[in-house]
């Protein structure tokens, strides 16, 4: 059994590593039908206010689980709001091959996923990067997507105004390269941004309801919305959107972001496609000048390839230990 806490991770993941499972994972769940994968639907089992949520994820070489904590009152007691273990086993006989700190590998998954739709959707000359939702995911997916492009600044905008600042200071030093700006309007980040990164629980649209924020040919990435609620667009995206991407199909009953406007007809289901039509077409660059929206929900798969990559990261580089169970 190998474990892998945190500094573990931190200290020998890759970008372009995790990035590249990511893609692996879009593929491997545009192929679920045919059988090569196995993804149930998470379970969630709550408690109050409190909620466990266990996802599985089985290919025929590895089987994983991830089990995550959600008390949304652990950050007024200095706790985070969530935590988690995700679990390995060898997909031929059951073994437990590793165990991994829950926490910090969602957040490299979800970075990872952002980064490599931008890798495939923005154009190679953006230079703009507004991220909406100062929290730690907000900083992994510009982490993340600023090794997918070179950006020459970034706009940080948060509800809580304090949190784009420390977010901006922690990004500035993090990439001393690249100006990193605290934004205290989200219409304003939103026009200044070539790529735009949402990663909010919002319940409402974050932006007003304004087509000339999402006009011009912009990328766009949504991260927060995961549930039918959480809605972080407003309708005047779709407007401006000529192709609506999907990190899985699962997307399409999950996320209020697309059931919303979809069944008040604002626009047709006709342009959403999963991202692993391009990728497993082997197109890595959309051609034209109109915005694309790209939505992501998350799912096993994608924790079962992060893992898959950071144990073998962790094995080559001596970052993990090793134990008899």
């Amino acid at each position: 059994m190998f474990l892998m806490n945190s500094g573990h991770m931190l200290s020998c993941f890759s970008f372009p590593g995790l990035m590249d499972a990511a893609e692996e994972a879009m593929k491997a769940a545009g192929r679920e039908k045919d059988g090569s994968i196995t993804v149930p639907l998470r379970t969630a089992v709550n408690r109050g206010k409190n909620s466990l949520l266990l996802m599985p994820c089985l290919a025929d070489d590895l089987w994983g689980l991830k089990a995550l904590t959600i008390f949304p009152d652990n950050p007024v007691r200095s706790r985070p709001f969530l935590n988690g273990l995700v679990l390995l086993f060898d997909g031929a006989d059951g073994t437990p091959l590793a165990l991994f700190d829950g926490r910090t590998l969602t957040a490299l998954r979800t970075g990872s996923v952002g980064g490599a739709a931008v890798r495939a959707l923005a154009g190679k000359d953006v230079r703009s990067l507004g991220l909406a939702g100062a929290g730690v995911q907000g900083y992994w997916q510009v982490r993340f997507a600023c090794e997918a492009r070179s950006f020459s600044e970034v706009r940080i905008y948060d509800a809580v105004p304090e949190s784009a600042e420390r977010t901006a200071e922690r990004l500035g030093k993090d990439l001393p390269e690249i100006s990193v700006l605290p934004c205290r309007d989200a219409a304003e980040l939103a026009l200044a941004s070539d790529v735009i990164i949402t990663a909010t629980t919002a319940k409402q649209p974050v932006f007003p309801d304004d087509r000339r924020l999402f006009s011009g040919g912009k990328c766009i990435i949504g991260i927060g919305s995961y549930t039918p609620e959480i809605r972080e667009y407003p309708d005047a995206l779709f407007a401006e959107a000529e192709q609506v991407y999907v990190d899985t199909e699962h997307a399409l009953s999950e996320t209020g972001d697309l059931i919303n406007p979809l069944s008040r007809g604002v626009f047709s289901k006709e342009i959403i496609r999963p991202l692993s039509d391009l990728l497993l077409a082997g197109k890595k660059e959309t051609a034209g000048t109109g915005t694309v929206f790209f939505k992501s929900v998350g799912l096993s798969v994608f924790d079962l390839y992060a893992a898959k990559t950071l144990l073998e990261r962790g094995k080559m580089t001596g970052n993990g230990i090793d134990f008899d169970l």
